[in-house]
């Protein structure tokens, strides 16, 4: 049965969405905020402006489309990882370390253009109301598992606070360092870092003898 013409419309402005809004990402990330424009965009996926305009109305719009693409890309894997109840509480801590460095090391692009969000002020100010309630529920569920642990290990509870800053200096640190100066071996480094981290942290808790997609 042959697909009816105005299926074959739809589709075809669903796939040509799609491709604009990743040559957004694209040009945030080797452009900057500032200086992606719509016609820049456009020439990446080689269609008009106004096909564009046709699709994200504006450049804000475009904008604020692109954070929520790059958002839902690593919220993917990460609520994936949350959503796995097997394993120790110490295996599920080291899952998500190694899904967020893994991320990093693997998207150099997603990466230039998360820091051009936070690098420029008015991607910033977006990043806060739209990245940054996620960050806080990342951070949320990795403090349960941490507090999770102390309990398990019987580890002084005052130190959480510490920790959690110890693990989300350390996987910034990670990204920023990907980002800018990336080498083959970032992700075999970052995991080693935190491997000590963790073993230094909770000294009676076995680690993984490998990580998660290896």
């Amino acid at each position: 049965m042959q697909q009816p013409s105005s299926d074959k419309r739809r589709a075809r402005g669903v796939e040509t969405r799609r491709l604009i809004l990743r040559s957004a990402v694209s040009s945030i990330a080797s452009l900057g905020l500032s200086n992606m424009t719509l016609d820049s965009v456009a020439k990446r996926v080689g269609v008009s402006r106004a096909l564009v305009v046709f699709h994200f109305k504006s450049k804000r719009l475009l904008v604020k489309e692109a954070l929520e693409f790059l958002g839902r890309r690593y919220s993917e894997g990460w609520n994936s990882v949350v959503a796995m109840s097997d394993g120790t509480t110490m295996e599920r801590i080291f899952q998500l370390v190694d899904y967020d460095i893994r991320f990093a090391c693997e998207n150099p692009e997603y990466l230039s253009a998360w820091h051009a969000f936070w690098g420029e002020s008015k991607g910033n100010a977006l990043y806060h109301e739209l990245g940054v309630p996620r960050d806080q529920r990342y951070a949320g569920e990795m403090k349960e598992l941490l507090a999770t642990m102390i309990n398990e290990g019987g580890y002084d509870k005052q130190e959480l606070p510490a920790i959690i800053t110890g693990i989300n200096a350390m996987l910034f640190g990670l990204w920023l360092e990907s980002h800018l100066d990336p080498k083959p071996d970032d992700y075999i480094k970052g995991m080693a870092a935190v491997r000590l981290f963790l073993s230094k942290t909770f000294p009676n808790q076995p680690l993984p003898t490998t990580a998660v997609h290896e």
